[in-house]
Protein backbone atom coordinates (compact mmCIF):
# COMPACT_ATOMS: atom_id res chain seq x y z
CA UNK A 1 0.00 0.00 0.00
CA UNK A 2 0.90 3.46 -0.86
CA UNK A 3 1.00 6.56 1.50
CA UNK A 4 1.07 9.78 -0.07
CA UNK A 5 0.24 13.61 0.96
CA UNK A 6 -2.73 14.58 -1.13
CA UNK A 7 -4.29 18.09 -0.96
CA UNK A 8 -3.15 18.61 2.60
CA UNK A 9 -4.42 15.15 3.82
CA UNK A 10 -2.46 11.84 4.33
CA UNK A 11 -4.05 9.22 2.46
CA UNK A 12 -2.95 5.57 1.54
CA UNK A 13 -3.44 3.35 -1.64
CA UNK A 14 -3.91 0.46 -3.03
CA UNK A 15 -1.77 -0.10 -5.24
CA UNK A 16 -0.64 -4.18 -5.86
CA UNK A 17 -3.05 -6.62 -6.50
CA UNK A 18 -2.19 -8.46 -3.58
CA UNK A 19 -3.95 -5.97 -1.35
CA UNK A 20 -6.33 -4.71 -3.35
CA UNK A 21 -9.98 -5.85 -2.99
CA UNK A 22 -11.65 -8.01 -6.06
CA UNK A 23 -14.80 -5.58 -5.29
CA UNK A 24 -12.73 -2.17 -5.36
CA UNK A 25 -10.68 -3.24 -8.44
CA UNK A 26 -14.30 -4.64 -9.98
CA UNK A 27 -15.39 -0.63 -9.33
CA UNK A 28 -12.01 0.49 -10.57
CA UNK A 29 -12.08 -1.16 -13.80
CA UNK A 30 -15.78 -0.07 -14.48
CA UNK A 31 -15.01 3.80 -14.32
CA UNK A 32 -12.24 2.72 -16.73
CA UNK A 33 -14.38 1.51 -18.96
CA UNK A 34 -17.05 4.14 -18.62
CA UNK A 35 -13.68 7.44 -19.48
CA UNK A 36 -12.59 5.15 -22.11
CA UNK A 37 -15.97 5.23 -24.01
CA UNK A 38 -17.56 8.45 -23.22
CA UNK A 39 -15.18 10.41 -21.36
CA UNK A 40 -15.90 13.41 -19.23
CA UNK A 41 -14.38 17.07 -20.13
CA UNK A 42 -14.27 19.13 -22.96
CA UNK A 43 -11.08 17.71 -24.13
CA UNK A 44 -12.89 13.92 -24.65
CA UNK A 45 -15.91 16.01 -26.09
CA UNK A 46 -13.61 17.18 -28.94
CA UNK A 47 -11.72 14.15 -29.86
CA UNK A 48 -15.37 12.28 -29.66
CA UNK A 49 -16.55 15.08 -32.38
CA UNK A 50 -13.71 14.01 -34.30
CA UNK A 51 -14.00 10.04 -34.31
CA UNK A 52 -17.74 10.91 -34.69
CA UNK A 53 -16.60 12.43 -38.43
CA UNK A 54 -14.16 9.84 -39.18
CA UNK A 55 -16.54 6.70 -38.25
CA UNK A 56 -19.06 8.79 -40.56
CA UNK A 57 -17.00 8.15 -43.59
CA UNK A 58 -15.83 4.04 -42.70
CA UNK A 59 -18.45 2.94 -40.28
CA UNK A 60 -22.17 4.60 -39.80
CA UNK A 61 -22.77 2.06 -37.29
CA UNK A 62 -19.99 3.33 -35.36
CA UNK A 63 -20.91 6.70 -35.73
CA UNK A 64 -24.55 6.54 -34.05
CA UNK A 65 -23.13 4.33 -31.37
CA UNK A 66 -20.66 7.35 -30.59
CA UNK A 67 -23.39 10.11 -30.83
CA UNK A 68 -25.49 8.06 -28.01
CA UNK A 69 -22.23 8.04 -25.88
CA UNK A 70 -21.92 11.74 -26.46
CA UNK A 71 -24.87 12.45 -25.31
CA UNK A 72 -24.20 10.39 -21.85
CA UNK A 73 -20.80 12.92 -21.95
CA UNK A 74 -22.49 15.77 -22.53
CA UNK A 75 -24.21 14.64 -19.04
CA UNK A 76 -21.20 13.62 -17.06
CA UNK A 77 -19.42 17.30 -17.91
CA UNK A 78 -22.22 19.56 -17.02
CA UNK A 79 -22.87 17.25 -13.66
CA UNK A 80 -18.99 17.51 -13.07
CA UNK A 81 -18.49 13.67 -12.98
CA UNK A 82 -15.19 12.69 -13.61
CA UNK A 83 -15.10 8.46 -14.53
CA UNK A 84 -11.48 8.56 -14.06
CA UNK A 85 -11.16 10.44 -10.91
CA UNK A 86 -14.15 8.02 -9.24
CA UNK A 87 -11.54 4.89 -10.33
CA UNK A 88 -8.78 6.51 -8.33
CA UNK A 89 -11.64 6.87 -5.30
CA UNK A 90 -11.68 3.10 -5.59
CA UNK A 91 -8.23 2.70 -4.45
CA UNK A 92 -8.23 4.78 -1.67
CA UNK A 93 -8.29 3.21 1.15
CA UNK A 94 -7.99 5.91 4.34
CA UNK A 95 -7.18 9.39 4.57
CA UNK A 96 -6.10 10.93 7.94
CA UNK A 97 -6.05 7.43 9.05
CA UNK A 98 -9.88 6.87 8.89
CA UNK A 99 -10.21 4.08 6.43
CA UNK A 100 -13.38 4.37 3.75
CA UNK A 101 -15.49 1.29 4.06
CA UNK A 102 -18.15 2.71 1.55
CA UNK A 103 -17.54 1.99 -1.97
CA UNK A 104 -21.04 3.37 -3.42
CA UNK A 105 -21.01 5.75 -6.36
CA UNK A 106 -22.03 8.45 -3.56
CA UNK A 107 -19.03 7.13 -1.02
CA UNK A 108 -16.50 7.64 -3.86
CA UNK A 109 -17.61 10.96 -5.00
CA UNK A 110 -17.09 12.16 -1.16
CA UNK A 111 -13.14 10.80 -0.97
CA UNK A 112 -12.83 13.03 -4.29
CA UNK A 113 -14.58 16.29 -2.36
CA UNK A 114 -12.38 15.42 0.57
CA UNK A 115 -8.83 15.46 -1.95
CA UNK A 116 -10.60 19.00 -3.51
CA UNK A 117 -7.76 20.77 -3.67
CA UNK A 118 -5.32 18.17 -5.19
CA UNK A 119 -4.27 19.29 -8.71
CA UNK A 120 -5.97 17.93 -11.54
CA UNK A 121 -2.32 17.30 -13.24
CA UNK A 122 -0.83 15.58 -10.68
CA UNK A 123 -3.81 13.06 -9.56
CA UNK A 124 -4.01 11.95 -13.42
CA UNK A 125 -0.26 10.96 -13.16
CA UNK A 126 -0.69 9.22 -10.16
CA UNK A 127 -3.73 7.15 -11.63
CA UNK A 128 -1.76 6.64 -14.96
CA UNK A 129 1.22 5.07 -12.28
CA UNK A 130 -0.59 3.01 -10.03
CA UNK A 131 -3.06 1.36 -13.56
CA UNK A 132 0.78 0.90 -14.85
CA UNK A 133 2.04 -0.95 -11.84
CA UNK A 134 -1.48 -2.95 -11.66
CA UNK A 135 -1.70 -3.62 -15.23
CA UNK A 136 2.54 -4.88 -14.92
CA UNK A 137 1.60 -7.27 -11.70
CA UNK A 138 -1.65 -9.00 -13.35
CA UNK A 139 0.74 -9.94 -16.71
CA UNK A 140 3.00 -11.12 -14.42
CA UNK A 141 1.04 -13.40 -11.99
CA UNK A 142 -1.37 -14.26 -15.16
CA UNK A 143 0.42 -13.86 -18.47
CA UNK A 144 -2.14 -13.95 -21.50
CA UNK A 145 -5.50 -13.77 -19.67
CA UNK A 146 -5.30 -9.51 -19.78
CA UNK A 147 -4.08 -9.31 -23.21
CA UNK A 148 -6.48 -9.20 -26.56
CA UNK A 149 -5.88 -10.27 -30.06
CA UNK A 150 -7.30 -6.85 -30.96
CA UNK A 151 -3.87 -5.71 -28.62
CA UNK A 152 -1.90 -6.80 -30.25
CA UNK A 153 -3.16 -6.04 -33.80
CA UNK A 154 -3.41 -2.50 -32.41
CA UNK A 155 0.31 -2.23 -31.51
CA UNK A 156 0.97 -3.84 -34.74
CA UNK A 157 -0.55 -1.94 -37.07
CA UNK A 158 1.23 1.16 -34.45
CA UNK A 159 4.71 -0.04 -35.17
CA UNK A 160 4.21 -0.03 -39.02
CA UNK A 161 2.63 3.47 -38.75
CA UNK A 162 5.71 4.97 -36.92
CA UNK A 163 7.97 3.15 -39.26
CA UNK A 164 6.62 4.39 -41.88
CA UNK A 165 6.52 7.89 -41.09
CA UNK A 166 10.67 7.45 -40.04
CA UNK A 167 10.91 6.21 -44.02
CA UNK A 168 8.93 9.91 -45.02
CA UNK A 169 11.03 11.17 -42.80
CA UNK A 170 14.36 9.57 -43.49
CA UNK A 171 14.35 8.69 -47.44
CA UNK A 172 11.46 10.96 -48.02
CA UNK A 173 9.11 8.71 -48.93
CA UNK A 174 5.33 9.43 -50.12
CA UNK A 175 3.76 7.25 -47.22
CA UNK A 176 0.70 9.66 -46.40
CA UNK A 177 -1.83 7.30 -48.22
CA UNK A 178 -0.44 4.06 -46.51
CA UNK A 179 -0.47 5.87 -43.01
CA UNK A 180 -4.06 7.50 -43.56
CA UNK A 181 -5.22 4.26 -44.37
CA UNK A 182 -3.72 2.77 -40.90
CA UNK A 183 -5.34 5.63 -39.22
CA UNK A 184 -9.01 4.76 -40.43
CA UNK A 185 -8.16 1.02 -39.18
CA UNK A 186 -6.77 1.11 -35.82
CA UNK A 187 -10.45 3.83 -35.94
CA UNK A 188 -12.54 0.60 -36.73
CA UNK A 189 -10.68 -1.81 -35.33
CA UNK A 190 -12.73 -2.15 -32.25
CA UNK A 191 -16.19 -1.62 -32.14
CA UNK A 192 -17.35 1.02 -30.43
CA UNK A 193 -19.01 -0.20 -26.92
CA UNK A 194 -22.81 1.64 -26.11
CA UNK A 195 -23.18 3.21 -23.19
CA UNK A 196 -26.83 3.85 -23.06
CA UNK A 197 -30.18 1.49 -22.58
CA UNK A 198 -30.27 -1.84 -21.48
CA UNK A 199 -27.51 -3.36 -24.22
CA UNK A 200 -24.94 -0.81 -22.35
CA UNK A 201 -21.31 -2.02 -21.43
CA UNK A 202 -21.77 -1.20 -18.09
CA UNK A 203 -24.21 -3.33 -17.41
CA UNK A 204 -22.56 -6.33 -19.14
CA UNK A 205 -19.46 -5.39 -17.21
CA UNK A 206 -21.79 -5.71 -14.01
CA UNK A 207 -23.47 -8.87 -14.92
CA UNK A 208 -20.53 -10.14 -16.00
CA UNK A 209 -18.81 -10.38 -12.59
CA UNK A 210 -21.44 -10.93 -10.79
CA UNK A 211 -21.37 -14.41 -12.79
CA UNK A 212 -17.75 -14.69 -12.15
CA UNK A 213 -18.81 -14.12 -8.30
CA UNK A 214 -21.43 -16.71 -8.18
CA UNK A 215 -19.42 -19.44 -10.47
CA UNK A 216 -16.49 -19.16 -7.60
CA UNK A 217 -18.93 -19.57 -4.49
CA UNK A 218 -20.54 -22.50 -6.25
CA UNK A 219 -17.28 -23.62 -7.46
CA UNK A 220 -14.78 -23.50 -4.57
CA UNK A 221 -17.75 -22.11 -1.48
CA UNK A 222 -15.53 -19.55 -1.34
CA UNK A 223 -16.84 -15.52 -0.28
CA UNK A 224 -15.64 -13.46 -3.29
CA UNK A 225 -16.04 -10.24 -0.93
CA UNK A 226 -12.99 -10.86 1.26
CA UNK A 227 -10.50 -12.13 -1.31
CA UNK A 228 -8.34 -9.80 -3.37
CA UNK A 229 -7.52 -8.92 -6.75
CA UNK A 230 -4.53 -11.95 -6.85
CA UNK A 231 -6.93 -14.50 -4.89
CA UNK A 232 -9.61 -13.78 -7.27
CA UNK A 233 -7.70 -14.48 -10.38
CA UNK A 234 -5.71 -17.48 -8.91
CA UNK A 235 -9.29 -19.22 -7.98
CA UNK A 236 -9.83 -19.54 -11.48
CA UNK A 237 -6.84 -20.55 -12.40
CA UNK A 238 -7.14 -23.51 -10.43
CA UNK A 239 -10.49 -24.21 -11.60
CA UNK A 240 -9.29 -24.08 -15.28
CA UNK A 241 -6.98 -26.30 -14.49
CA UNK A 242 -9.01 -28.78 -12.55
CA UNK A 243 -11.78 -28.85 -15.44
CA UNK A 244 -8.70 -29.11 -17.89
CA UNK A 245 -7.49 -32.37 -15.66
CA UNK A 246 -11.14 -33.68 -15.44
CA UNK A 247 -11.83 -33.39 -19.18
CA UNK A 248 -8.70 -34.89 -19.98
CA UNK A 249 -9.36 -38.17 -17.55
Amino acid sequence: MKKESIGGHVVQIYDSIDELPIKRFHKYNKFLLVDSGIGSDINDLNQKISIIIRHVNNKSEHAITELENMRQSLYLVSSEINPSYLAFSCLVYSIDGQILKDISDDGLRRVLERLNNTKVGWLNGFLESIKKKITEELNLYFPGRFDSIAEKEYYDKLRERVLLMLDSIINETENEEKIRQIDNFLLTLAKPHLFSGKESAEIKFEKEFDEMCLFLTHKLNVNPDEMNVLQFYNSFEYLQKSMKQNKQK
